[in-house]
């Protein structure tokens, strides 16, 4: 495993024990802003490194088509 995908896959670890220790109303808290978050940087216009733009430019995605199949599923 490269040292890259060690990293990714500890960080995905790390959250999971972290959300797990939550009591399940402070869960549900967490994922309410992380949504609302989340949200937000869809609709960003930054294309700074970790951006929702930056990431289309990383994967060669439409970041139009990736936000309308967003807002298709929401419907």
């Amino acid at each position: 495993m490269k040292d890259y995908d060690s990293r990714v896959l500890a960080a995905t670890f790390s959250a999971r024990v972290q959300l797990a220790k939550l009591p399940v109303h402070e869960a549900i808290q967490q994922a309410e802003r992380e949504w609302h978050a989340t949200q937000a940087w869809v609709q960003s216009e930054s294309r700074r490194e970790g951006s929702f733009l930056w990431f289309c430019a990383e994967f060669e995605l439409d970041p139009s088509a990736v936000r309308r199949a967003i807002k298709e599923k929401k419907q």
